[in-house]
């Protein structure tokens, strides 16, 4: 029978006068999977064709597992960046990718950024211990599914683990601080202690192969990720290695600067709508002096954090202008909502949208018509009214909000009280981040 190399040169019509005779079609259909002339016939060049195709001989990737895109992607690479990409997959663990499709479309990317960059390719880097790893899937039961960007550790968990949804606001944490070359088979055993995980999810680097430092893992209630902030905070995870761990806040608002002064709530929403998805509210203030004109930004609240981060990208993007301008965006300080307990004490109500005929003396003498004040402080075009007793507060809360005061009218709130375990969070959050 021909070798392979043989089966090869003749496929390629490179044989040689002595190799003239009929070609053994067995060897060629051992050599060639029967979607190589699918391969050709997409546009690939020949020697591309030929790599890839020996990648679904090995088994590593059938051919429906790689969409249109991805084959249109990589014809776009010269033949040798084509080839290079193709060597990096093949030698790419593909155990628990899921998608290999955009798994590829990964690696092209990353070769794109190392072009940039001046560098090759480097070769595949050490992962994790397989062995370990795969001990502590049988033992779980959880699923694993690795990209270029990130690896994710269940999501969700078995069902005899959790059978519930999704979990709410409050079960995620930030793992900070984490040594790069440190996996899931060393995270999982450290949290799970805390509780039932949801998932982990590890945030890679494709340039380098390993992770970027960092982490989130959602664990399936919130006393479960309150106890793993307590118990894994600073913990020593390798000699001289602390982590840093804190109550992650997943962010849906935006701050928008750059908006022309005149433009009402109703235009920015309709505006924005146009170029974003998702957008569920605006929150406008109003030039103390002249009500008819913004002060020049927004905050644009999503329907989540996936969303809001989309918008983002895309206003950032450059390409997408705002009544023919380029809008500053930033994400905006996530709100908290306080615990109800407390809320249900506050004595304290927030008064926006104030005209500057409004004084302090006008309004102590407004509030005070439903209780006892113990202070009245105006900044700008809202003030703060201090009740001696929670039942005034309510009563003028009722009462009042909506009504017109010297020819606006005014919106009332219960004042949120100073959140100090806000600023612990914020300092916890500052510290996991530090190297």
């Amino acid at each position: 029978m021909m070798s392979t190399d043989m089966a090869v040169d003749h496929v390629n019509g490179n044989g040689t006068e002595e190799s003239t005779e009929p070609m053994d079609t067995a060897a060629v259909e051992v050599t060639r999977s029967e979607h190589f002339q699918t391969l050709l016939d997409a546009g690939l060049p020949q020697k591309v064709a030929e790599k890839l195709d020996e990648v679904y001989i090995a088994g590593l990737v059938a051919h429906s597992d790689l969409d249109e895109r991805a084959i249109e992607a990589l014809k776009e690479f010269n033949e040798d960046g084509a080839l290079q990409v193709l060597v990096q997959f093949k030698e790419s663990d593909l155990s628990h990718v899921q998608n290999k499709s955009a798994f590829l479309c990964g690696v092209m990317k990353t070769y794109r950024q190392r072009e940039k960059q001046g560098t090759k390719v480097a070769d595949a880097t050490k992962g994790p211990d397989e062995t370990r790893l795969k001990a502590l899937l049988e033992r779980t039961g959880y699923t694993l599914d690795v990209t270029t960007g990130q690896r994710k550790y269940g999501g969700p968990p078995p069902e005899s683990v959790h059978d519930a949804g999704q979990p709410p606001i409050g079960t995620e944490i930030f793992v900070g601080k984490i040594p790069r070359d440190l996996f899931e088979d060393e995270l999982v055993p450290l949290f799970e202690k805390a509780g039932p995980i949801w998932d982990l999810r590890l945030m890679m680097d494709p340039l380098s192969g390993m992770n970027r430092g960092y982490a989130f893992v959602t664990f399936c209630t919130k006393d479960a990720a309150q106890e793993a902030v307590q118990l894994c905070n600073n913990h020593e995870i390798r000699p001289g290695k602390h982590i840093g761990v804190c109550i992650s806040v997943a962010n849906n608002r935006l701050f928008v600067g750059s908006i022309p002064k005149s433009k009402t709530k109703e235009q920015i929403v309709e505006e924005f709508s146009k170029v974003t998805e998702g957008l569920s509210d605006i929150i406008l203030y109003h030039q103390p002096d002249d009500k008819k004109k913004n002060r020049g930004f927004c905050f644009l609240e999503y329907e989540d954090h996936k969303t809001a981060a989309q918008a983002r990208r895309r206003l950032m993007s450059g390409k997408v202008k705002v009544w023919g301008n380029v809008v500053t965006v930033e994400w905006a300080d996530p709100i908290e909502d306080p615990d109800p307990e407390v809320m249900a004490k506050v004595k304290v109500l927030f008064v926006r949208n104030l005209s500057n005929g409004v004084t302090e003396e006008l309004l102590e003498q407004t509030f005070r018509e439903y209780g006892i004040l113990e202070r009245v402080k105006k900044l700008k075009d809202y003030a703060f009214i201090h009740f001696e007793d929670r039942d005034g507060a309510v009563k003028a809360l009722e009462e009042m909000n909506g009504r017109d005061l010297e020819g606006e009218h005014i919106e009332i709130v219960f004042a949120k009280p100073p959140d100090q375990k806000r600023k612990d969070r914020k300092a916890q959050r500052q510290q996991a981040k530090t190297p």
